[in-house]
């Protein structure tokens, strides 16, 4: 469910360190979140207070699709020293969406609306992969927080 009305935000660049992989809707994302959390644990690192960002990439003739579940650092160095991949989100203006709800059933809630009604009504389109950006909490609950961005430009 939507919290509040869609806006478009002109956003700074950000890196990402994680893990890609290409996810079955029928299996879910949670094995890679735990292999990135697990990952940075090992490292040594705490995650507290660290921004969760995934990377919606598109879906293949199966819907299966890539999605890149991750930590905002500072660097690809820091990406490299958790032991992860990195990627880097560039800035831009982003189509942002404020969404509650249990993860992920809320944020293709949100990403449906931004990609079928906001985007349109606009004249604008998508210019790249949808970003997840979680807030704390229990990401299950039903008045869970999160914001669903995806970066546009002009039709």
């Amino acid at each position: 469910m939507m919290s509040d009305f869609a806006r478009v935000e002109h956003r700074p660049s950000l890196v990402l360190a994680g893990l890609r992989e290409t996810i079955d809707p029928a299996v879910g994302n949670a094995d890679v979140w735990e292999r990135v959390l697990n990952t940075v644990k090992l490292a040594g690192f705490s995650t507290e207070g660290t921004q969760q960002v995934a990377i919606i990439f598109g879906a293949n003739m199966r819907q299966e699709f890539d999605y890149m579940a991750g930590l905002v650092v500072n660097s690809r160095d820091n990406a490299q020293a958790l032991g992860l991949n990195a990627a880097e989100v560039p800035a831009g203006d982003y189509a942002i969406v404020d969404v509650r709800g249990p993860a992920p059933l809320a944020s293709m809630t949100g990403l449906d609306y931004l990609l079928g009604t906001f985007l349109p009504e606009r004249a604008l389109t998508a210019s790249g992969p949808a970003l997840e950006v979680y807030g704390p909490g229990d990401t299950s609950s039903e008045d869970y927080m999160m914001q669903v961005w995806v970066p546009v430009k002009a039709l």
